[in-house]
């Protein structure tokens, strides 16, 4: 797929709810890292179908983009998605842009940008980092198995996906609080059930998703 469009241009301009197409290598992080054991089920999928259905599938499934700074493509959602694409070495994608912000400065940029629910400054052990620590390309995203785990408790049906955003790394820090890293590498399916049990708790009440203990 030839990818030669960016936010900055005026074809991405004047058609701002038309997916564009990008190179998978220009999209910018805003967050700084996802679980690799749900890249690679991604990965494995892309690698399952043929180029012809890879280019449908993909003109289907536009990558919501915000455009910043230098006329720079931000992603907001998708990152694990993005990753598997570059993984499976497919150079080109499609971004819808949502929202024009190139205008702002990067420091203006990055307040907005938080303040709108639209980043994630946080490393893989759920530490705060400044903005411009994030990873300049997909590729740059670091391991969180507790994001792992989150997504691996919510298709067990632990909790439900959520429209708030963020809302799996809310519980991948919920379960980083009270399962030691340890069992997580060394016993991933003890961490899967004793983070079923967390789902159900009354402790969990309060995080986006959450079904109860009667689900």
């Amino acid at each position: 797929m030839t990818s030669m469009s960016t936010c900055g241009t005026e074809s991405a301009q004047s058609d701002r709810h038309k997916p564009i197409q990008v190179q998978i290598e220009s999209l910018r992080p805003t967050q700084m890292a996802v679980g690799m054991r749900s890249v690679k089920f991604k990965r494995l999928r892309l690698e399952s179908r043929s180029a012809k259905s890879i280019r449908k599938f993909l003109n289907g499934r536009p990558i919501p983009a915000v455009c910043g700074p230098g006329g720079e493509l931000f992603i907001i959602d998708n990152h694990h998605f993005g990753l598997a694409l570059w993984h499976a070495e497919v150079d080109g994608a499609y971004a819808r842009i949502i929202d024009d912000k190139s205008a702002l400065s990067p420091a203006a940029f990055w307040k907005r940008m938080e303040i709108e629910g639209r980043l994630y400054p946080y490393d893989e052990q759920g530490r705060r980092v400044a903005p411009d620590r994030l990873p300049l390309g997909l590729h740059e995203l670091r391991h969180d198995p507790y994001r792992d785990l989150a997504w691996e408790v919510r298709e067990a049906g632990g909790f439900v996906k959520s429209k708030v955003p963020y809302a799996e790394f809310r519980w991948a820090n919920f379960f980083r609080e009270s399962i030691g890293l340890s069992i997580v590498r060394r016993n991933y399916d003890a961490a899967i059930d004793r983070a079923m049990k967390l789902c159900r708790s009354k402790e969990a009440a309060s995080l986006p998703g959450y079904i109860g203990r009667h689900g």
